[in-house]
């Protein structure tokens, strides 16, 4: 019967989330490994995800994966020991039911790591990137997460939280140059006077105070709202996402904006390894390419 059908199908998927969750989320929770999550591919404008052409074709109860995938966040640690692949399963589909998300582990024959790579000369050395390769791997269909098909609604949920996280790292970088602009202008003078001095250097620590708590409030807006009711929310008319959306694209802008003053401030010495100012206007970049405005 179809019910009971249906029912037993809901058994075998909770049986095999238990087991999924036992065998690859316990050792990240426990420190024990690293994971990366595989999305961005470099013949794609992947800003839409419905462009993603990482193939993922059936074989008996394998996947066979092909593809490319680049900037993958923490895929070229050495202890990164699988990846969360977002692929095309079913290409006739429907646009949005074409992709699911399959687990891959690292040392899959045919997973290549390309190449280390870095951001605008700067290097990741907590989690650093990588280009990746998929030369017919052969990983088993219960390494889907979700369903096949739910290739969008899995990274949404992976998603949502991680850009809070990367929102609160920009947060920490917006304090640290606020703090060293400050530092700086009462140590430099400039035609007979402290910079401190100037109005202009006066408005732009100001403003970017102001700026800072008002995308701060963002985040932790978003995040509330994410731990009450999830990422669609708790109706139709609430829907969280739009909270994550905004986060993403105002706080690295505002980093953006105080990292290019705290350039104009430093002078010369941001082209160096003396202060973090280079580093923070690249990360700025980044996150701001990877909410899909620029990419």
């Amino acid at each position: 019967m179809p019910g009971a059908g249906r029912a037993q199908h809901d058994r075998a998927a909770k049986l095999r989330d238990a087991c999924a969750k036992e065998k690859w989320l316990r050792p990240l929770l426990n420190a024990e490994t690293r994971s990366a999550f595989g999305m961005t591919e470099p013949d794609v404008a992947s800003s839409d995800a419905t462009n993603i052409a990482t193939r993922m074709v059936r074989d008996g109860d394998d996947f066979i994966i092909s593809g490319r995938k680049w900037f993958i966040t923490g895929t070229a640690h050495p202890r990164c020991s699988f990846l969360i692949v977002l692929g095309v399963s079913n290409p006739d589909a429907d646009r949005t039911r074409r992709h699911s998300c399959i687990v891959v582990p690292m040392d899959a024959p045919g997973v290549r790591l390309v190449r280390r790579l870095r951001w605008m000369g700067c290097e990741d050395h907590t989690a650093p990137i990588g280009e990746l390769a998929f030369d017919n791997v052969r990983v088993s269909r219960e390494n889907l997460l979700g369903a096949e098909g739910d290739g969008f609604r899995v990274p949404q949920v992976l998603l949502g939280p991680a850009r809070i996280h990367h929102c609160m790292r920009s947060i920490g970088l917006c304090e640290l140059l606020i703090e060293l602009m400050m530092a700086r202008s009462t140590e430099r003078s400039a035609f007979g006077r402290p910079i401190i001095q100037y109005d202009t250097v006066q408005r732009w620590i100001a403003e970017f105070r102001v700026e800072l708590e008002q995308a701060r409030l963002l985040a932790y807006r978003c995040a509330r709202r994410l731990d009450q009711t999830g990422h669609h929310g708790a109706s139709s008319s609430i829907k969280n996402w739009r909270h994550v959306s905004l986060i993403k694209v105002a706080v690295p802008a505002t980093l953006q904006r105080i990292a290019d003053r705290a350039t104009q401030e430093f002078g010369a010495m941001v082209g160096s390894d003396d202060t973090p100012i280079h580093q923070a206007l690249a990360w700025g970049v980044r996150c701001g390419s990877g909410t899909g405005r620029t990419r």
